[in-house]
């Protein structure tokens, strides 16, 4: 799933925002971010398994590919933070 944030904010900040959403406190369970040069990668703490990957479109398009079992998870707190009219997303299979 690709999903479109239309924010001037940096894809580290939006990946904090998804990161911060999915914390579990006293658990590894919680979501970590990872910056990867010009993108950030989010993986789940336990297994190391990436959840997505989140980088800049443009100057104000952060574009983040999600792993589809995690969507909910990441797509949510967009929402919250951004509002519905900023956040788009494409399935894709």
């Amino acid at each position: 799933m690709f999903v479109y944030c239309n924010t001037k904010d940096s894809p580290r900040t939006v990946g904090e925002v998804v990161c911060r959403a999915n914390f579990v406190e006293d658990s590894d369970r919680s979501w970590i971010i990872r910056n990867e040069g010009d993108s950030c990668v989010i993986k789940a703490n336990s297994n190391g398994h990436c959840v997505a990957v989140v980088y800049c479109v443009g100057d104000s398009v952060v574009g983040i590919e999600i792993d589809d079992n995690c969507a909910s998870k990441v797509v949510e707190p967009l929402i919250e933070k951004y509002s519905f009219e900023k956040v788009k997303w494409l399935l894709s299979k």
